[in-house]
């Protein structure tokens, strides 16, 4: 082989090398931008999914709130101040930082206990009965997800009816309280998820029925036109029946 000739081959020996190289740099440049994508994707998808398990959480605490405030109050109340005092007098104004010094004041209405606030939605297999721990064929499961990390609060107060001003703020008046729901789930991260959801309630007494048509017009459940709104009966000179289809 000549002089010329062993140039040449480790001249295409190089720049196959650096071919390689590039080949490899694109490759693994690429591994990593498709696992970027991959954990950002799963990030957003577990961003969602605690966002709904905050609001659902929320959501309990504010229906069993209500609840609450349901069975503390007299069936023929007409305010919720009889209500109201109670917690009041018990110490459970909230003076955490966001929400002390309101007016009126905020009130934890369903405490949990001394040193955690919280009330948690927790599921263990203590919690679970025997079938959920096995499988259709009667097999124990080896693991299964457990929920620890889910929890809320739950506050009430008076809406802005105190009048004039220098009144008790904490005196209702007209019927009307707001109930408020925090719902929290807790990451390994330590940024929290959180989701808010309030309710303005009134007091009413009596049973109240909803339904479509003649009921919301006040006709009445007997339908004998006996209200403010319709006071005769249907017009029947012309009715219009649909044709028999029914071969014969």
């Amino acid at each position: 082989m000549t002089h010329r000739d062993l140039a040449r081959t480790r001249a295409n020996g190089g720049f196959t090398l650096l071919v390689a190289l590039g080949v490899v740099l694109v490759v693994t440049m690429a591994v990593m931008l498709s696992y970027r994508v991959v954990g950002r994707e799963a990030d957003t998808q577990a961003d969602a999914r605690r966002q709904k398990e905050a609001f659902f959480a929320a959501e309990a605490g504010l229906a069993e709130g209500r609840e609450a405030i349901r069975l503390r109050t007299a069936l023929d109340a007409t305010t919720y101040e009889n209500t109201l005092m109670p917690i009041i007098n018990s110490g459970a104004e909230v003076t955490e930082l966001g929400l002390a010094g309101a007016n009126p004041p905020w009130y934890e209405l369903l405490p949990a206990g001394p040193g955690d606030p919280w009330n948690y939605l927790r599921l263990t297999p203590n919690d679970m009965p025997a079938h959920e721990k096995q499988g259709a064929d009667n097999v124990a499961y080896a693991d299964y997800p457990e929920q620890n990390n889910v929890r809320y609060r739950v506050f009430v107060r008076d809406d802005i009816d105190f009048t004039p001003a220098g009144s008790n703020p904490n005196s209702d008046s007209n019927g009307l309280i707001w109930v408020a729901a925090v719902g929290e789930v807790l990451s390994r991260d330590g940024r929290p998820t959180r989701s808010v959801v309030q309710a303005l309630i009134a007091n009413q007494t009596g049973a109240v029925a909803y339904g479509p048509g003649c009921n919301m017009a006040g006709c009445g459940s007997d339908n004998n036109y006996n209200n403010s709104r319709e006071q005769n009966a249907p017009d029947t000179t012309q009715i219009e029946t649909l044709p028999n289809n029914t071969p014969p």
